[in-house]
């Protein structure tokens, strides 16, 4: 289904105590696997899977792991959170064994993370656990660390609903197109992926046909406002009609019917 599709990973690198952000130097290097993990759980059990961090670079690092919640926006921008914070927090459930430790050169750890299920939960829970080195110093007074993530989803069994609806359109003209702003709700119990189109009728015929973004996440009971810009349309009467599929058993769809003066 089109839930348990890959997200790229979340991978920072972040320039501590410069005044504009640098490249990392080429000894720093680190990768994660999985990217992304989908654990299906029961409700009162607990579940363990093992996190894999790589250090590809030429020197040896030390790691720190934490957990974070967070949240898609509905733009799509990716918000962090302290543990416990998000409501459909998967952090304060969860824990990572070992939480600190070195990594030398071209070797890897396994971390395990292990999520303990509350009896009665159901749906989707989420968390991104990440792994951070310690900042190292480089001639100029810049240090630099090394952060990437991955991000674990518990599904509890038997448990899954999928369903979604549009629930706003709007547009209006922009620059030398027209501008589209589609309100998706995921009325899920866990994360979609949501793609669609965009159709502008004048009558019965088709004057506009626009995909929407690919594989936009909406998380648990989120939203997203999707925005697309279409051809400069002249003056007339028009009906616009949107679909998205989110994987669900069928597209929800919506239409409005505007004038462009």
């Amino acid at each position: 289904m089109k839930y348990a599709k890959s997200l790229q990973s979340i991978s920072v690198v972040a320039a501590v105590l410069a005044a504009t952000a640098l490249p990392a130097p080429a000894d720093l290097g680190l990768d994660v696997s999985p990217a992304k993990y989908e654990m299906q759980v029961a409700a009162g059990k607990s579940s363990t899977v093992p996190i894999t961090i790589r250090n590809t670079g030429a020197a040896p690092v030390h790691i720190v792991v934490a957990l974070n919640d967070y949240e898609i926006g509905t733009s799509g921008t990716v918000k962090f959170m302290p543990v416990g914070k998000s409501k459909y927090s998967l952090s304060k459930v969860a824990s990572v064994n070992p939480r600190e430790f070195d990594l030398a050169p071209n070797s890897f750890q396994q971390v395990r993370f292990t999520a303990d299920i509350p009896s009665g939960a159901v749906g989707e829970f989420q968390t991104a656990v990440f792994f951070q080195t310690r900042p190292t110093r480089r001639p100029g007074g810049v240090a630099f660390s090394e952060r990437i993530g991955s991000k674990i989803f518990a599904i509890v069994t038997d448990s899954m609903k999928m369903s979604g609806e549009i629930e706003d359109i709007q547009t209006k003209p922009y620059l030398e197109g027209q501008r589209y702003l589609i309100g998706f709700k995921n009325t899920s119990n866990l994360h979609v992926y949501a793609n669609g189109t965009i159709e502008v009728r004048q009558g019965s015929t088709v004057v506009d046909r626009l995909q929407m973004p690919a594989q936009m996440p909406v998380d648990r009971s989120g939203a997203r406002v999707i925005e697309v810009i279409g051809k400069k349309l002249p003056p007339g009467s028009y009906t616009l009609i949107a679909r998205v599929d989110y994987g669900g058993p069928e597209t929800t769809e919506g239409q409005i019917h505007f004038v462009v003066h």
